[in-house]
């Protein structure tokens, strides 16, 4: 195979195997552990292509103004969900490990890892990569939101999820650094650990 190939046809049997992953709801505890592992080896993946850490936006950086708008303004998106669903209370578990360790877990994949191989094979054009990596994002949404939840409430995950795709995406490119994305995707799913759609 074409090496040039290699990290492409990866990142995207990583993005199919991850979307399995995802869809089959194992056990909490070791979809907990096996949802890092397209991240991680994603970044091995395109480490070992030439990707540097700056690359692959796994540095510290500060938030522009315009990031810290755009990711104030999605904050709003998760006001209608929570009206949408139904108070759990709290637990530990999801709450402090489960929620974290997706939240970080999808951005190594989606932001750390697809995002960059598609601004590559974009030529640095970042309008299409976001949009791609965005789409394939929401994608990875649909199976499970279908199975799980109406037929409305599954449209609007991926539309959601397209938006937030969309301004992670957006964020993590311009400010060259995916940490604070992570944050706020930790903390949403913090949140909606609360809460059931079921």
């Amino acid at each position: 195979m074409n090496k040039k190939l290699i990290p492409p046809v990866s990142i995207f049997l990583l993005w199919i195997a991850y979307t399995v992953i995802y869809t089959v709801q194992l056990n909490d505890t070791l979809a907990t552990f096996l949802e890092f592992l397209p991240g991680v080896l994603g970044i091995i993946t395109l480490y070992a292509s030439g990707f540097t850490t700056q690359d692959l936006y796994l540095r510290k950086g500060s938030l522009s103004v315009k990031g810290a708008i755009l990711l104030t303004a999605f904050l709003f998106v998760l006001v209608p969900i929570l009206l949408t669903g139904e108070w759990v209370g709290w637990h530990w578990l999801p709450f402090l490990v489960y929620a974290p360790a997706s939240g970080i877990a999808q951005e190594l994949f989606f932001r750390a890892s697809l995002l960059p191989l598609l601004i590559k094979i974009f030529r640095g054009k970042t309008a299409p990569a976001v949009i791609i990596q965005a789409s394939l994002f929401a994608l990875w949404h649909v199976p499970l939101a279908f199975s799980q939840a109406p037929l409305g409430g599954a449209f609007a995950v991926t539309v959601v999820t397209f938006i937030g795709g969309i301004v992670w995406g957006w964020q993590v490119q311009h400010n060259k650094t995916v940490y604070w994305a992570m944050a706020q995707h930790i903390v949403y799913l913090m949140i909606m650990s609360l809460f059931s759609w079921g």
